[in-house]
């Protein structure tokens, strides 16, 4: 047990550190190990990146814990999981004046982890909300991007007409990756963010 419990332990730390639990996320126990995977290999959680790794979507690898209702009555772990994962900046445009909080980059519903849980997790349906990369207003400080990872209810689908189908810069702006997991029925599991700097 300690084996699953230290990573998330070390997770929780340094999400609080970063003020993302409880100020951005509000206060939930990580049960999944995200590692964020750009051009240059694997990124350490809370770690700056250049924004020109940042171009293209990372790839998402997921270590997660199975909940209660995975474990079958005779001890094996369901292999059902899917999971929807969304990225947002909760310092736009700036960390000193976050009116744009938390501006909404990406999602994407469907995954599937691989079997190793250090390669990226499968894509089974397109994205939900297409890709839209950082960019830090010049002068703007230190970004939190910030990746969320939901746990799906059966055969989910985000509904006709959800806000995070609309891919417009004013639909991205003011969005809420709480309330957007209420909203939905989705349980969130784990959460990662890379540092990106805007340009002096």
């Amino acid at each position: 047990m300690s084996l699953l419990i230290e990573p998330f332990s070390a997770v929780t730390a340094t999400l609080t550190k970063a003020r993302i639990i409880p100020d951005v996320l509000g206060a939930f126990q990580p049960r999944a190990v995200l590692t964020l995977i750009l051009p240059s290999g694997p990124v350490q959680l809370g770690a700056e990146v250049p924004l020109s790794e940042t171009v293209g979507p990372p790839g998402i690898a997921i270590a997660a814990a199975p909940m209660d209702d995975d474990i079958t009555a005779e001890g094996l772990v369901r292999n059902e999981m899917r999971y929807t994962l969304v990225m947002f900046d909760p310092d736009a445009p700036s960390a000193a004046q976050p009116t744009s909080s938390q501006f909404r980059h990406w999602v994407i519903t469907g995954l599937v982890p691989a079997a190793d849980p250090t390669a990226p997790a499968v894509q089974t349906v397109s994205a939900a909300n297409a890709y839209r990369p950082p960019g830090p207003p010049k002068g703007s400080g230190i970004h939190r991007y910030t990746f969320v990872l939901f746990r799906e209810p059966p055969n989910f689908s985000l509904p006709d007409g959800a806000s995070e189908l609309d891919p417009s810069i004013e639909a991205r702006r003011r969005w809420d990756a709480a309330e957007f997991g209420r909203r939905n029925g989705l349980h969130m599991v784990g959460a990662a963010f890379y540092l990106v700097r805007g340009d002096d």
